[in-house]
Order: C-alpha cells, then structure tokens, then sequence
C-alpha cells in the first residue's frame, strides 16, 4: 500500500487543471491524502501534474498535460504511429490493492481543482504504475489552438496571459480538442510513505496479473478492455455531472467542525473536503453528497494538515475518522 493525500494549491502540490507553467497563473485550491501514496503536482493548464516521491535514490515527477493537436489526416496518423510505439501502459482497472491511492486520483481527474494528491511510498507498491495508468482514462478537453499553455477558451483562470489578454480585446481563437498526456519529469524527493501489501493472496495475484502483462501486454489489455471503457464512461458522466451535486448546509457544517476541532490551520482542509466528497457523489452518478461519501474521503483530505511540525510524521487517518464520527454521530 501506499499513502494518498488529497491536497490545495498551498504545498506546492496541485493536481491542477491546465497551464504548464503559465507566466501568471492563479494560486491553485488545495490537495488530498491517501495512505499509500504521496504526490503533489504543479499548476498546469489542460492537464494534471503529480510528483510521485519513490525511495530517496529513485525520484521522478508525473506531469499529465494536455498537448494540443491539430485535427487532420496526417495528425491522428502520426497518433497512431507514436501509440503503437509507446511502451504498453498497465490498465488502471488492472490494479489491485492501492484503492485509496486510486480513488483519490480519479477524483482528481473528476474535480482538478481539489488541487493534488500526495503519494508517498516504498518502491515497488504501483505508485508509478498506477499514476501512468491514468493516461487511459483521461478526458479530452478543449484548447486554444497552437497556444503553449493549453488554455481553456472558456475559463480566464486557466488561460495564458496572453490569450486571456487577447480575449478581454475581443479576439476570437480556434479551438481543438486535445487529449491530455503524461509526461515524466525529474524530481528531487527525500521521503518515503507507503507501506507493502501483507495480504499473501493479494500479493500473490499482484505478481500473477504482472506476469500476465509481461507476457503479452496486448492481450492483458484487450481483457480489461470492457472495465477500461466502463470506468471512462463513469469519469466522463462525473465530470458533466459535478456542477450539479449538492450538499446539504448541515454537512457543510459539520465538516468545517471536525476542521476546527482537529485544529486544521486555514480553510483548505474544509474547501478540499466539499470539493472531494462533491466529486465522489458524481463518481458515484449522484446528485448529493452524503455523510458516507464524507466519511470516505475525510481522511485523505485532512490527515497531512494535522502536522505542526514538518518533520512529524503523518497520521494513518484514525484521529480524522474519530473526530468525523464524534461530530456526524
């Protein structure tokens, strides 16, 4: 296992919406944690950006951005050609025993704007595995076309300056759809979060399944094909249908309680919070938040906020559950 966190745009962190790197990008919301894994993302407009912390000679940052492409011919052919000859990506349904650290990503492909996700962890518990996956699963979204920070035509917070500029003039710009992609960048990383699957079965599947895709990657992936293409729909009617989830003041409050009683510094904890559980409730094909969906991601998005110090280490989550059960109860 590894150790998730849902996070904001205050560490650092983002699993953000669109820009790589916009001259002047707006501060980020903030991230999620999960006991697996520990990953934190810069902005980037169209795209997700993770820092993944492996062991403290491995390191590396997970970068998923959108890569604007022109819709023709001789593009989708050349799409083609660069799949076929990328490396086989292990299929996101296909792995097993890191659900925390998967949920807490595909709520982030849900809602960007939690604002990242921690993934902390020992080498070789699927932290890499599991991010690259998600290039199966992420959305097309649309760009302004040839600008290099995939700016949203329709959202000033994640355009570039100089088309949010040009727009305010009343510029038009064309617009493409572009996948969003992954890219892999260095990263410097000094600690390690996630602890090992114990469970012999599980371990035992997890090194059956690996040996399956090893074996023949194509033929792996093709039988996890109809979970791949069901789990996209999901994200797909998620993300449409976010904007539309409620939540009742009642557990509005109490969320910010147990907040103010766990003596989380600031308001990101709580905005995380509704944001996380809004987007679990759209994974789910609801209109409403409910207390279980609370329950479920309360401790990813406030046990990294309970530390003072930054050496301390990170709650498992069991104050956060204790304190959401005394407050909800």
């Amino acid at each position: 296992m590894s150790m998730a966190s849902l996070l904001g745009s205050s560490s650092a962190s983002i699993f953000a919406s669109r820009s790589l790197s916009s001259p002047s990008s707006n501060p980020s919301l903030p991230p999620i944690s999960s006991t697996s894994v520990q990953s934190t993302g810069k902005r980037f407009f169209g795209g997700i950006g993770i820092r993944t912390r492996k062991a403290r000679s491995n390191k590396f940052h997970v970068a998923v951005t959108n890569v604007a492409t022109d819709i023709n011919s001789v593009g989708q052919a050349q799409e083609v050609a660069a799949k076929e000859s990328q490396r086989p990506v292990y299929p996101f349904a296909a792995i097993v025993g890191q659900d925390e650290m998967k949920l807490c990503l595909l709520l982030n492909v849900i809602d960007p704007k939690i604002g990242g996700v921690m993934i902390m962890g020992d080498r070789g518990t699927g932290k890499s595995t599991t991010v690259r996956s998600l290039v199966d699963l992420l959305p097309e979204i649309q760009v302004v076309a040839g600008d290099p920070y995939n700016s949203d035509p329709e959202d000033p917070e994640s355009m570039g300056v100089d088309v949010r500029e040009r727009i305010m003039k009343g510029e038009k710009f064309p617009v493409v759809t572009s996948k969003i992609t992954m890219v892999d960048l260095p990263l410097g990383a000094t600690e390690d979060r996630v602890g090992t699957v114990r469970d012999a079965e599980l371990r035992v599947k997890i090194v059956e399944e690996r040996a399956r895709f090893d074996k023949n990657p194509k033929d792996f992936r093709e039988s996890y094909k109809a979970e791949q293409e069901k789990l996209q729909s999901q994200i797909s009617s998620a993300r449409s249908g976010l904007s539309s989830v409620q939540m009742d003041q009642d557990l509005k409050v109490k969320i910010s309680k147990v907040c103010a009683e766990l003596n989380v510094d600031g308001l990101r904890g709580d905005i995380v919070t509704n944001r996380a559980a809004k987007a679990l409730a759209a994974l789910k094909g609801r209109d409403k938040v409910t207390a279980e969906d609370i329950a479920t991601v309360i401790p990813n998005c406030l046990r990294h906020r309970l530390r003072k110090d930054p050496l301390e280490s990170i709650d498992s989550g069991l104050l956060v559950i204790e304190k959401f059960y005394e407050v909800f109860t």
